[in-house]
């Protein structure tokens, strides 16, 4: 099986899903080799100490545990933990939404199978994982100034990339980003996907998708307001 099919001729590739054993082990490996080659780069290029203290500026810290912090984020355990993080943390996320549309899939017709939705979920990752992972480096490549970069947020891809997140609440600034392009062209692929391995209609694949995503982004603003 062609992973790359999923860009020419998804519908064909999702529908042969159920007679393909561990078709979600390419995808898989593959998005998680960009994702982590990814991190690699930013750590490489932007440097571990500027990326902690992007993810720290918002946190309540006094200035010595800001300090401790960032001695911390210079240590190679941490490296090590980080990149562990990005492959532990991207096959969990890539389990619940396979186990949660699962879950909706329960109220169709056909009984649906955990293992094709995961084998759906990963594939149609891949596109979007691929994308912004390509474009991610690009910008860190020929970026003149990489101190400035927004790490957080580095493709002008969202509404929240042309605003300025420091005059603007946490939680405005987190649903603004949340409106990207990128990310509604990889709800429209796991919609069809979805309805293409459980034989629902695109309408209720859309549904299932979007539920799961607005509970994302409400997720996110909530943390937001709190940290």
């Amino acid at each position: 099986m062609g992973i790359f099919e999923v860009f020419y001729q998804p519908g064909k590739l999702f529908a042969s899903l159920e007679q393909r054993r561990a078709a979600w082990v390419a995808p898989l490996i593959l998005g998680l080799l960009f994702t982590l080659g990814t991190t690699v780069a930013a750590v490489r290029l932007v440097g571990m100490e500027t990326l902690a203290r992007q993810r720290l500026q918002n946190m309540r810290l006094s200035p010595e545990q800001m300090q401790t912090a960032l001695d911390r984020a210079n240590s190679p355990a941490q490296l090590y933990i980080t990149y562990a993080g990005v492959i532990v943390g991207g096959t969990v996320a890539l389990l619940v939404i396979a186990g949660l549309l699962t879950l909706f899939a329960l109220v169709g017709s056909k009984q649906p199978k955990f293992s094709t939705n995961f084998s759906m979920v990963t594939l149609a990752y891949f596109p979007y994982t691929l994308v912004v992972c390509l474009m991610s480096v690009l910008v860190l490549v020929v970026a003149p100034d990489r101190s400035v970069l927004d790490i957080n947020n580095l493709l002008a891809t969202n509404i929240g990339a042309f605003m300025n997140k420091h005059t603007m609440s946490s939680g405005l600034y987190t649903l603004l980003s949340s409106f990207d392009i990128l990310s509604f062209a990889e709800i429209g692929l796991l919609s069809y996907g979805f309805a293409k391995v459980n034989r629902s209609s695109v309408s209720f694949g859309l549904f299932a998708v979007l539920s799961l995503w607005v509970v994302w982004v409400l997720i996110r603003m909530g943390l937001s307001f709190l940290f």
